[in-house]
């Protein structure tokens, strides 16, 4: 990175430029699946049961259970903010789940139907339970750095969507796809940056810098293996190596948009100081 905007510090300009080749390196996975000539139904089958899983599991439930934990707060403004905050969360992830889960009629001709239990006996597996058991470790050495790594690695740069929007004009479900994480994609970037890029920056410690760059680098690389078996392994042992190893071509990070979001989250916290509880 051979610049950065003087509203961009020099700890998240690190934290940034060390996560971009790992960021590439998910785009990759995502990318050789579609090519692949291993690719069938059955595993089109296998990685969209497996993100709906995650969009249901990972993605509604959290959200939900901070809303149940919030509302007792509700007395007080800040309390209020945090609360309308969370709920548009759990809107944004229940749309995700609801749009992932009619691609599978556009692949199958039916709906899943699937309850959440049988849901979760279809859709785990064991390179996500460990991302999220990484992320558990994490916030538990750290709450405040430990979550902001988990915002910042929750959509790996949006990874899974800007591949996906690729697939436009294949064929009918390739279409779908497109169509659904072109629609997804907005919210993925905005939680991405909102996670990193607060007016807490300031607050933190060359040492808290270079924690969260651990936590979020060692985060991306479980991601990358996430993606790998979510997809059935498209690429080989040797470049999935290469590619825990930051060998991937890097995914640049938007900086322009990084800091028009703290210019306004700056203003926000000015006009409105509790409404960016997070």
């Amino acid at each position: 990175m051979s610049s950065k905007p003087a509203s961009i510090s020099e700890g998240l300009a690190h934290l940034i430029q060390a996560n971009e080749p790992f960021w590439g390196g998910e785009a990759e996975i995502i990318r050789s699946y579609w090519d692949s000539p291993m690719r069938t139904t059955e595993t089109d089958e296998k990685w969209l049961i497996h993100q709906i899983y995650k969009e249901y599991w990972d993605g509604i439930l959290p959200p939900l259970a901070a809303f149940q934990e919030q509302l007792p707060h509700a007395s007080v403004h800040s309390g209020r903010s945090k609360l309308l905050e969370v709920v548009e969360v759990l809107y944004e992830e229940t749309q995700h789940f609801s749009m992932f889960a009619n691609l599978y009629f556009v692949l199958a001709g039916a709906d899943y139907a699937l309850s959440p239990e049988e849901l979760k006996a279809r859709g785990a597996w064991q390179e996500n339970d460990d991302l999220m058991d990484l992320r558990k470790i994490h916030k538990a050495e750290s709450l405040e750095l430990g979550r902001r790594a988990y915002q910042l690695t929750e959509g790996g740069y949006c990874a899974l969507f800007t591949e996906g929007m690729k697939l436009a004009g294949r064929d009918a479900f390739g279409d779908a796809v497109a169509d659904v994480c072109g629609r997804i994609y907005e919210d993925e970037f905005n939680h991405m940056l909102l996670g990193i890029i607060e007016p807490a920056d300031s607050q933190l410690s060359a040492s808290d810098w270079e924690t969260l760059t651990r936590y979020t680098v060692t985060q991306m690389k479980m991601r990358i293996r996430m993606r790998n078996a979510q997809f059935s392994r498209p690429v080989s042992d040797n470049r999935l190596d290469e590619l825990l190893a930051g060998m991937a071509q890097p995914v640049k990070f938007d900086l322009e948009r990084a800091a028009h979001l703290m210019h306004r989250a700056a203003t926000a916290v000015v006009d409105h100081p509790g409404n960016l509880a997070c």
